[in-house]
């Protein structure tokens, strides 16, 4: 049986604002909470739900516009390695060579677990 989790009006308008804040020190003088008060509610079990799914909600979003424009990126990245500027071509080089070794590292990490 699961009991039905209630937050107060407070809790509910500082929500947004701290997660837009740059920091949870910032967001709490932003939404007028002490900091103590947010480490307290973050002990509620309401609180800390409704927290972490608007957090998530906020990856979610982010992930799917990163998602989104991948192709553009990479695209972008790859026509910097024809630049008439050797640095440039050579920074583009050295990004692209480590997104690639990084995610094949990733794929060997995920082989071995499975």
């Amino acid at each position: 049986m699961s009991k039905e989790l209630i937050l107060t009006t407070k809790q509910t308008k500082a929500i947004p604002i701290l997660l837009a804040s740059k920091s949870y020190e910032e967001g709490c003088k932003k939404a007028r909470v002490s900091k103590t008060t947010f480490y307290t509610w973050m002990q509620d079990e309401a609180f800390f739900a409704e927290f972490d799914r608007q957090r998530s909600e906020i990856v979610e979003t982010a992930f799917g516009m990163i998602s989104q424009n991948i192709e553009k990126a990479v695209s972008t990245l790859a026509g910097l390695l024809d630049s008439k500027d050797e640095r440039i071509k050579r920074l583009a080089a050295n990004d692209i060579i480590s997104h690639f070794l990084k995610h094949k590292e990733l794929k060997d990490i995920e082989k071995r677990i499975q």
